[in-house]
């Protein structure tokens, strides 16, 4: 999974941070015949970030951890009419998605200069598989106009790659596309602002879906997937995948459309949080794919999520990260954890189209995230457990929104040498609500 840097130079803000990697790298392949502006090389960033040193940016510079980014999450956008989701029990709103991308990008530009995001995080499923070579065969022209949207905004889009990408496009073609460019990193960390370090994840290194037939990757959630459900053909193809597991519980998760960080990508995980944690960072992850199961109708985890978790939770991660941002289930969820992390599923788009706000901005302070957007409830749905959003007539946004607030615990000192993101340095009472049900693939 790698992210995209698209920004037009002319309409930039504020200068862009480095994305700092490191992380498996995937086959290089054909690029696509996208019409998005090339990216900068890494070379050209790190200048950037150089010379944004010495004129004294503020944006970046500042001793405060106090930052801001947009959030949306599985647009899976197609020039198609209204559907529904596979089991015909939801209705999807594929061009009135688009249009809430639109909306979304205009929202945040007009937010006030002293409010603005530093990046979006576009937590995957952009498109929609239907835009797939075998159905409406127009996967680069749905991209492109989707991130012709994205590419108004003078920040950068972090763009994390979700089934519906992988429906479209393999690895292969994947590693060079200039909408992901970030070297060729699958999976990577980056310091936006000293303090903060935010890690993305690719939760389909081990997966039926983009790699190749003979990967060892694919061949692994191969014998994984015969093992948890045999019913699921080797080829992932459609079928009743849930047949006979009434009961199965949180097995529910193998399917085709889901898939694992697996053993090298968490040992990453593992050494990315220690160093975290020994330089005092507080972590934000990102993953298309949901990481706790009461994150989400207990089925869109990744497989191995109990292993991630246990990551998480480690003494050398000594409670460094404070939240986990997440899409895949459309109808979005939110739960704490018993060690303070806050795990974020955000709605998507696709349910009320241009009817709907599916979008929003973050605000990380050094003792509570922030989250805004103009319907709450569109963004992070009303469930136990997630506060009552306050109405703001006259918000610091500029703008009429709801707001809700998640306090951040203390990390636990982390005793060693302190480690730099790739060696880089960078300075209530709740009231019950109706339960939601998951609706992804």
């Amino acid at each position: 999974m790698r992210a995209l840097v698209s920004v037009p130079l002319h309409r930039r803000r504020h200068s862009l941070f480095v994305l700092l990697a490191s992380s498996a790298m995937a086959p290089s392949v054909r690029s696509f015949s996208a019409a998005t502006p090339p990216r900068p090389s890494s070379s050209t960033m790190r200048e950037w970030r150089r010379k944004a040193n010495e004129r004294g940016d503020e944006k970046l510079r500042s001793s405060s951890s106090s930052f801001s980014f947009g959030v949306i999450a599985d647009v899976q956008w197609a020039d198609a009419p209204d559907g529904t989701n596979y089991v015909k029990t939801v209705k999807r709103c594929y061009r009135g998605a688009l249009a809430t991308l639109s909306n979304a990008v205009d929202w945040w530009l007009d937010l006030p200069e002293s409010e603005s995001p530093l990046f979006i995080a576009q937590l995957g499923d952009l498109i929609d598989g239907m835009n797939g070579p075998d159905k409406l065969d127009c996967a680069d022209d749905a991209l492109n106009k989707a991130m012709g949207h994205l590419n108004r905004l003078p920040c950068p889009s972090i763009n994390l790659v979700g089934n519906h990408e992988l429906y479209n496009y393999d690895r292969t073609a994947l590693s060079k596309a200039d909408w992901l460019q970030h070297g060729d990193k699958e999976y990577y960390a980056f310091t936006p602002v000293p303090g903060w370090r935010v890690a993305v994840l690719d939760p389909y290194q081990i997966a039926l879906i983009g790699h190749a037939q003979d990967d060892p990757r694919r061949l692994e959630a191969v014998d994984l997937l015969a093992r948890e459900n045999p019913n699921v053909h080797p080829d992932g193809q459609a079928g009743n995948w849930f047949e006979g597991m009434e009961d199965a519980g949180y097995r529910r998760r193998f399917v085709p459309y889901n898939g694992g960080f697996g053993r090298e990508q968490l040992e990453w995980l593992k050494n990315e949080l220690r160093s975290a944690a020994r330089a005092g960072e507080r972590v934000l992850v990102m993953s298309h794919v949901i990481i706790h199961p009461k994150a989400c109708g207990g089925g869109t985890m990744a497989w191995d999520y109990e292993e991630c978790l246990e990551v998480m939770r480690s003494e050398e991660a000594g409670g460094c990260v404070a939240a986990v941002l997440c899409g895949h289930d459309h109808n979005g969820n939110y739960h704490q954890d018993e060690h303070g992390v806050h795990h974020c599923t955000f709605v998507s788009p696709l349910n009320k189209g241009d009817e709907g706000s599916a979008f929003g901005i973050f605000k990380i302070k050094p003792d509570c995230l922030e989250i805004r957007g103009p319907v709450m409830d569109d963004l992070l749905p009303d469930v136990p457990g997630r506060p009552s959003p306050i109405k703001e007539e006259k918000s610091a946004l500029g703008v009429p929104c709801e707001l809700i607030s998640l306090a951040l615990g203390d990390a636990t000192p982390v005793v060693g040498d302190d480690i730099e993101a790739d060696g880089i340095n960078l300075d209530a009472i709740l009231t019950p609500r109706q339960e939601v049900t998951e609706v992804a693939a």
